[in-house]
């Protein structure tokens, strides 16, 4: 290993990683979370979607949703784990 590629290797050791979410005093990752988040959200959405008649917007079904789950699941992270 070249000397120049040290300090980037001290730099990802010494990282805090990901947050951490208490779940009845298991620690699970906050990705993990909000991936739950984010499909309870898109199924959500469909299913609100679906009931006011408005579910023909979301075509192609298998491109919609997945997008739909990132959208809520880069929603959840910006709003309770962004360092801002």
């Amino acid at each position: 290993m070249s000397p120049a590629k040290l300090p980037a290797l001290f730099a990802l050791i010494k990282s805090p990683g990901d947050p951490l979410i208490e779940v009845a005093g298991a620690y699970f990752p906050a990705w993990l979370g909000c991936m739950i988040a984010g499909t309870l959200g898109a199924w959500l959405v469909g299913e609100i979607l679906s009931r006011i008649g408005l579910a023909a917007i979301l075509q192609p079904p298998f491109l919609m949703y997945p997008a739909l789950f990132a959208l809520m699941t880069c929603a959840v992270w910006l709003v309770f784990f962004s360092a801002a």
